[in-house]
């Protein structure tokens, strides 16, 4: 004959303790999020001020931006009689050609250091007040506990 186990119902200090157990998990695991998030999003803004506006560093030598040319420059062209002849028009295409280059790629930079600065104080100003919340609850725990022991 098999024994049969029965289990006695919790205590509600059993129940307690593992409330307390993962309300402690929990606000410690929420703070150590908020606070890298912080940390992240802080680090961002710092990075993005120093980089364009402190240093001014020439975001052209880090970022390239492969793409085909926006208008086609031919050297020669076909003339009337199926002859190749030089494009009177060369050197003036080549011109425009750099200069739309060099206009197109202003546009992504600088959109990159708006997004960058925009999501960097969207994580500071999110994650910070979320920390300082979590963190007053886990010191008003510890100071509670202290009493009570």
């Amino acid at each position: 004959m098999a024994k049969r186990i029965v289990k006695k119902p919790a205590t509600q200090e059993t129940k307690l303790k593992r409330i307390s157990v993962v309300r402690f998990i929990y606000l410690y695991l929420i703070a150590a999020i908020t606070f890298i998030t912080f940390i992240i999003g802080a680090v961002g803004i710092v990075n993005t001020v120093m980089k364009n506006y402190v240093f001014n560093v020439d975001e052209d030598y880090y970022y390239y931006y492969y793409a085909q040319p926006l208008m086609m420059c031919e050297k020669y062209i076909m003339g009337r009689d199926n002859t190749y002849i030089e494009n009177p028009n060369y050197q003036e295409c080549i011109k425009a050609q750099q200069e739309a280059e060099i206009e197109r790629t202003k546009k992504p930079i600088s959109d990159d250091t708006a997004r960058n600065l925009s999501i960097g104080i969207a994580q500071v100003l999110i994650a910070f007040p979320l920390w300082i919340f979590h963190w007053r609850i886990i010191e008003r725990d510890r100071k509670e506990k202290n009493l009570t022991a």
